[in-house]
C-alpha cells in the first residue's frame, strides 16, 4: 500500500522538479512576479507532500512506548468500581482530615422523577 501511495507521488515530484528550475530562469530574467507565482505553487505542492508522506508513515508506524499508546503517558483511570462500607477499626490508620467518599452500595444511576418514563 505504501508503494502505491509513493508512486503516485512522482508527479508532483516533477511538477516540483519543473518549478524550481522556472524560479530558476525567472530570478535570471529579473521577473519577480512569476518567481512570486512560482515559489507560491512550490509551497503548496510540498505541503501536499509532506501531508502524504506524514500519512504514509502514520499508516507504517505502530505504537511503541506509553506516550502513543495511552493520553500523556499515562493509563485513562475508570472510575465503575463501587466502595465497600469501611470497616469502623480501620479509621484509625487514616491520614487526619481525609475526605471519604460517600458512594457507597450501587452503582450511581441517574435520577428519575415519578412521571419519568424509564
Amino acid at each position: 500500500m505504501a508503494s502505491d501511495a509513493i508512486s503516485k507521488m512522482d508527479p508532483m515530484l516533477r511538477k516540483l522538479e519543473n518549478d524550481v528550475a522556472a524560479v530558476k530562469d525567472a530570478l535570471k530574467n529579473e521577473d519577480m512576479i512569476a518567481a512570486e507565482q512560482l515559489l507560491r505553487s512550490i509551497n503548496q505542492t510540498s505541503d501536499y507532500l509532506a501531508d502524504d508522506v506524514s500519512g504514509i508513515q502514520k499508516a507504517t508506524d505502530s505504537p511503541v512506548g506509553p506516550n502513543d499508546i495511552f493520553a500523556g503517558g499515562a493509563p485513562i483511570m475508570q472510575f465503575n468500581e463501587t466502595e465497600q462500607v469501611l470497616d469502623v477499626g480501620l479509621r484509625g490508620d487514616l491520614l487526619k482530615g481525609t475526605i471519604m467518599p460517600a458512594r457507597i452500595g450501587n452503582i450511581m444511576k441517574p435520577q428519575r422523577s415519578p412521571g419519568q418514563r424509564l
